[in-house]
């Protein structure tokens, strides 16, 4: 009985003691902060056959950007501002953090890229020249993606105890979390109680769109007296950081613990790993001196009350992806209330049809949800609709223009689209026949045209030419009068016409 009544009391000990530790620094075995966005990418990296490609590419645009503007050079008329949308994925009650605490941790994105922080005071006088607004703001959205109103915060209760970097259950209803909303439209930050005693993750620029978005511990969101735990980690830095991932930083000391490695911003001194707590004054590394590692800066490791800078190139980097690889989130509307009208085909491929072909048109249209719509096909049968996806067959060939208006009472929205739909012929067309001076040569869709030789009546090659454009004239004003074959080849095989020409 007294082994029993030992035991259990060790036991209850040890989770008192285990609480304790989570709720005043949910953080990594070493006692100090732990990020899991690089695990993260290792973990895409090997289960999605395309990230590296995806990677590359990204890194070869941004590149490419900051070139045509030097690092420093990013200032903008206004600040870019971001949508943003909260899941709160929560088990219990405590988990299922305050309104207040929310809002808190957007408050604190905008103070620290706006560099409005009150502790920007606290950065080294040697660091001030590399200090940055980085000119990007961040609101809550006030639509979601059905176009109906939104608080830019939802609540999903979960019978999971603890989500993963791993396994990203939490992006997923079907795992017991909540689906991304439209990347091109919405930041999506998702709050829950991380395992691995993690304090948050982020996707980066080329992770596939349905895992897009940064994951916070809910005892890291916000700042102190909103944020209800003692911690070295409760006044919303972890959000800054991770978000800084999803804009394309990486860590101040690159991917690795080496001076060899880097992280590709010229004005952060080169230092040979993580900051771990909050160093008591200047602290070098890779022959950083005399100033330094910049601990202070918010892609580091130390305590949240330590941050309080970006620098210039990491503003001028997150510039530069936010007009490439993210570029489609800066026409985002859904935190103004409005709408904008927009439309695709339901193929892509149908925006280049074959007469007599019919064409289903979708409704792609944000902002606030429509309650009617207008379209207007030209060339197509019906010339008109108020149908929000209509099906419209197009009969002649030719390139025609298509609008949409949609209204939602008080307001409305026109996209007109020029030579949207593209319609060709329903097979080869060689024209006319007989010729004078020119023969077109015109291909339908789905069909390539490769090569078009012309042939007299010897078999002897008189014209040979390689097809790029769908439509193709070759001037046949120099050559004698007779008959002559045309020997087109395409994706369909190889297909000979008779033509004449005529002086």
């Amino acid at each position: 009985m007294r082994l029993f009544t030992l035991l259990l009391i060790l036991f209850i000990l040890y989770a008192l003691i285990g609480s304790a530790q989570s709720i005043t620094a949910p953080t990594g075995a070493t006692g100090g902060r732990t990020c899991g966005t690089d695990a993260y990418t290792e973990v895409q990296q090997a289960q999605d056959p395309g990230f590296k490609q995806r990677q590359q590419q990204a890194q070869q645009a941004v590149e490419q950007a900051l070139q045509q503007k030097p690092r420093g050079q990013y200032a903008r008329k206004a600040a870019i501002t971001i949508p943003v949308v909260f899941h709160v994925v929560y088990n219990n009650g405590i988990e299922n953090i305050s309104e207040e605490q929310i809002l808190s941790q957007l408050a604190v994105l905008n103070a620290d890229f706006r560099r409005k922080n009150a502790d920007a005071a606290n950065t080294p006088a040697y660091f001030l020249p590399y200090a940055a607004d980085a000119e990007i703001e961040f609101c809550l959205a006030v639509v979601d993606p059905d176009g109906n109103p939104t608080t830019g915060i939802t609540r999903t209760r979960t019978d999971r105890t603890q989500f993963s970097y791993i396994s990203d259950n939490v992006k997923f209803s079907s795992t017991g979390g909540t689906d991304a909303w439209d990347r091109n439209q919405y930041l999506n930050i998702w709050i829950c109680n991380l395992d691995g005693q993690i304090l948050g993750y982020s996707s980066t620029p080329e992770t596939e769109a349905r895992r897009d978005g940064v994951v916070l511990h809910y005892r890291a969101v916000g700042a102190y007296p909103a944020n209800p735990f003692s911690s070295k980690y409760n006044l919303g830095r972890t959000g800054t950081h991770e978000v800084g991932h999803w804009l394309g930083l990486k860590h101040i000391w690159g991917n690795g613990t080496t001076c060899t490695d880097s992280d590709d911003i010229d004005d952060t001194p080169n230092q040979e790993g993580e900051t771990q707590g909050c160093p008591d004054g200047i602290s070098t590394s890779c022959d950083n001196g005399p100033y330094g590692n910049m601990w202070q800066n918010y892609m580091d490791y130390s305590y949240d009350n330590c941050m309080n800078l970006y620098t210039k190139g990491q503003a001028a980097y997150m510039q530069a992806v936010l007009s490439t690889t993210r570029s489609t989130i800066l026409n985002a509307i859904t935190c103004s209330g409005s709408l904008r009208s927009d439309f695709r085909v339901s193929d892509e491929r149908d925006t280049l049809a074959i007469a007599g072909q019919t064409v289903t048109f979708k409704d792609a249209s944000v902002g606030l949800k429509p309650l009617s719509w207008l379209w207007h096909f030209e060339g197509g049968t019906p010339a008109t609709s108020a149908e929000q996806n209509p099906t419209v067959t197009y009969a002649r060939p030719g390139k025609y223009r298509v609008s949409l208006t949609i209204t939602n009472g008080n307001l409305s929205s026109t996209e007109e689209k020029e030579s949207f739909v593209h319609v060709t012929v329903n097979d080869l067309a060689v024209y006319p026949n007989p010729a004078s001076e020119y023969i077109t040569i015109e291909q339908p869709a789905r069909v390539q045209v490769r090569q078009v030789e012309l042939v007299n009546r010897l078999g002897q090659p008189v014209l040979n030419t390689e097809v790029s454009d769908r439509i193709v004239r070759l001037d046949v004003l120099h050559l004698p009068a007779g008959l002559y074959f045309l020997r087109v080849t395409s994706s369909n095989g190889v297909e000979i016409k008779k033509v004449t020409l005529v002086r």
